[in-house]
């Protein structure tokens, strides 16, 4: 009888062990499942942070662009005006004799000069209008692919820790 106590007393000490053992493995295997989730969301965080400060980036830069055009188009107009100007002078100074009317060639093509200058600066700024805005989208669609990202791998490893509790 005493043998036989002695054995039922292993019996149960090694199945506590055992069970001590397994358990401990699903724990360790959790607590790893969960540091690989943080570890996730931390870098998905991480990216969306980045995406967001490259945004608002190109959003000023698109601002300050904008602006660059509205006085490069300001420019335009007043020089367009200008020309306008020149050109009606020209007409009314052609009448009064021809040396007037060669200083006022020069006049018109420095202005024109200028205005070929601005609309080339205009030209310039919408395409850097352009570039920014394409970076813009690109930036909200990296974005997009991290957040998606980010909610694949949470939902891998709600997955995971599930398979692990079962």
């Amino acid at each position: 009888m005493k043998n036989f106590l002695l054995f039922v007393v292993l019996l149960v000490a090694a199945v506590s062990i055992l069970l001590l053992v397994r358990f401990n493995k699903e724990n360790s295997d959790v607590t790893r499942i969960l540091e690989q989730e943080r570890y996730s969301r931390m870098t998905a965080e991480e990216e969306l942070q980045k995406g967001e400060y490259r945004i608002k980036k190109l959003e000023a830069d698109l601002q300050t662009t904008q602006v660059k055009m509205s006085r490069n188009q300001e420019g335009l107009d007043k020089c367009r005006d200008e020309n306008a100007a020149l050109k009606s002078d020209l007409e009314r100074m052609s009448q009064q004799g021809r040396s007037q009317e060669d200083d006022l060639r020069q006049d018109l093509d420095s202005a024109l000069k200028k205005k070929a200058d601005l609309e080339a600066k205009l030209r310039e700024a919408e395409d850097t209008l352009r570039a920014v805005q394409d970076d813009l989208r690109k930036a909200r669609s990296d974005a997009e692919a991290a957040e998606r990202k980010a909610e694949q791998q949470a939902a891998a490893a709600a997955a995971m820790s599930a398979a692990a509790k079962k």
